[in-house]
């Protein structure tokens, strides 16, 4: 009898130490999906970013005195400057040319490990005339429509 009660005791404790070895590899797989959620909000967000301010320089750049890339540079300065969880050395560069592209870099820093992950979000926005563009579009119209 006291036999069986020692091999339930012993089964008991030998429960109590799996479940710790367990344990420690569920909390290291959640922190991970932590930081790739992390992640992957901070690209999205940096990626809306980027769009929104090639938009922005984009239409000032079809203004007389329209200064395109400053434009785009204030935008995108202020939307970078939100707080991001675990985002170091964020860059931003912006290229005028017939296309105003914003791009941003940054470094996402896991607090074990010692690795990090680059995040690249770009944004790409074709500077056009709108009155040219609507002048064109009535035009293809009408030779569509045939003139009527």
């Amino acid at each position: 009898m006291k036999e069986i009660q020692r091999l339930k005791l012993l089964k008991r404790g030998s429960f109590t130490i799996e479940a710790a070895c367990v344990m420690s590899l569920v909390l290291l797989a959640i922190i991970g999906i932590l930081y790739l959620c992390f992640f992957v909000h901070n690209r999205a967000w940096l990626t809306a970013a980027a769009c929104e301010s090639a938009l922005a320089g984009s239409m000032e750049g079809m203004r007389e005195d329209g200064k395109a890339e400053e434009t785009a540079e204030i935008r995108s300065r202020t939307l970078g400057n939100t707080g991001f969880f675990g985002m170091e050395n964020l860059n931003i560069h912006v290229q005028k040319g017939k296309n105003i592209k914003v791009t941003y870099t940054a470094d996402t820093n896991a607090a074990f490990g010692g690795f990090s992950w680059k995040l690249k979000a770009e944004g790409t926005s074709k500077v056009i005339d709108p009155v040219l563009w609507i002048r064109n579009v009535k035009a293809a119209g009408e030779i569509l429509t045939g003139g009527e």
